[in-house]
């Protein structure tokens, strides 16, 4: 039984390890956005790590383009560098001239590291009929003793999405997302993106 109970923990871990949600914290949206918010969307991101910033802009862009948005990431139009560098009347001509109606800005808001210990039994069910009920306590009490636990470092990602409308330079939807311990970098921005786009449309901003 014992052993059963470690591989139905290790299928739980690795089912959670594997299906990565990302949670919408809160979420705020104009009361009459534009029509045209979201017909054509460049989407940028704000991040220190190059290819963190790479992930979460080609994924946005994938889930935008799955849902019907026409959008595009800072890299494909601007480059590596994105908006670092460029006076505003240079951006925003660019904007213009490319047809973009918003501008999503996508910022990494908050990471913590956060340790938990984890016993290495826990008591899911008695034990057979026929022991005395000291002895089951005895045997539950003995493993939960002796068999040694093991400590988890997890990683909580806060994220913020800003949508704004290209011109005139208003925030139309802004929504902050967290994260809680993603397997990869891959995975947290596709995670993200979901959230989001799902968040979009029941805000109604994407029909």
């Amino acid at each position: 039984m014992k052993a059963f109970i470690k591989l139905s923990l290790l299928a739980v871990v690795l089912l959670m390890a594997s299906c990565t949600t990302t949670q919408i914290v809160s979420s705020w949206t104009m009361s009459n956005p534009p029509a045209d918010v979201a017909k054509k969307m460049l989407v940028v991101g704000v991040m220190q790590d190059r290819g963190q910033r790479d992930n979460i802009e080609q994924a946005m862009v994938a889930e935008l383009n799955k849902a019907g948005i026409s959008s595009a990431s800072a890299m494909t139009l601007f480059g590596p560098n994105g908006f670092q560098g460029l006076k505003e009347e240079q951006i925003n001509e660019k904007l213009k001239n490319s047809g973009y109606s918003s501008v999503m800005i996508v910022s990494l808001v908050d990471k913590k590291r956060e340790a938990s210990f984890s016993p290495g039994y826990y008591y899911s069910a008695p034990y057979p009929v026929g022991y005395s009920l000291y002895y089951r306590r005895y045997m539950y009490a003995y493993d939960y003793m002796y068999t040694p636990g093991y400590f988890s470092v997890s990683t909580n990602y806060v994220l913020q999405a800003d949508l704004y409308t290209a011109t005139p330079d208003q925030l139309v939807y802004s929504a902050q997302t967290q994260t809680y311990d993603p397997e990869n970098a891959q995975d947290l921005a596709t995670s993200f993106a979901k959230a989001i786009v799902t968040d979009m449309k029941t805000k109604k901003l994407i029909q």
